[in-house]
């Protein structure tokens, strides 16, 4: 009897766990309010995998004519910025996208980005998995640090 309740339990479990597979979750998003006239703007989050070991590959946002997955670095003492084609998710992992790192680039703004308002974006991942994710628009000059002298 504890055998078969045990079984049926494991076998539940296990069509749950496939239900979800491959989800991320997308934790602190937020997009970057721009002033008009700029025809870009940069998505920030944290991504984790719970499943399994996934990609980043892309992403559709509504306000943006595309949207590309760019990194900064340094080289020569100058900050770049390039495009690149992925962010490996580990599972478990969380892996930060913000300013200064790697971070979702919108471009060729269709409408103006303001604060207060929200951006949906559609995630794309390794083995053609896709997510939407609503992000708010923040501006992130009263976010940063406030230094009063």
């Amino acid at each position: 009897m504890k055998f078969k309740q045990l079984f049926a339990w494991s076998a539940l479990l296990t069509a749950v766990s496939f239900s979800s597979l491959a989800e991320v979750s997308v934790e602190q998003p937020q997009v970057r309010e721009m002033p008009p006239g700029v025809p870009n703007t940069a998505a920030y989050m944290v991504l984790t995998s719970q499943d399994s070991d996934t990609a980043l590959i892309g992403a559709d946002c509504d306000i943006a004519g595309r949207t590309e997955i760019h990194t900064m670095f340094t080289e020569n003492g100058l900050m770049k910025m390039r495009r690149i084609e992925k962010i490996t998710l580990p599972k478990g992992e969380q892996i930060t996208l913000h300013q200064g790192r790697d971070h979702l680039m919108l471009l060729q703004l269709t409408k103006q980005p303001l604060a207060g308002e929200t951006v949906t974006c559609e995630l794309h991942f390794d083995g053609q998995k896709s997510q939407q994710v609503k992000l708010p628009i923040v501006n992130l000059n009263e976010h940063a640090h406030h230094h009063h002298h």
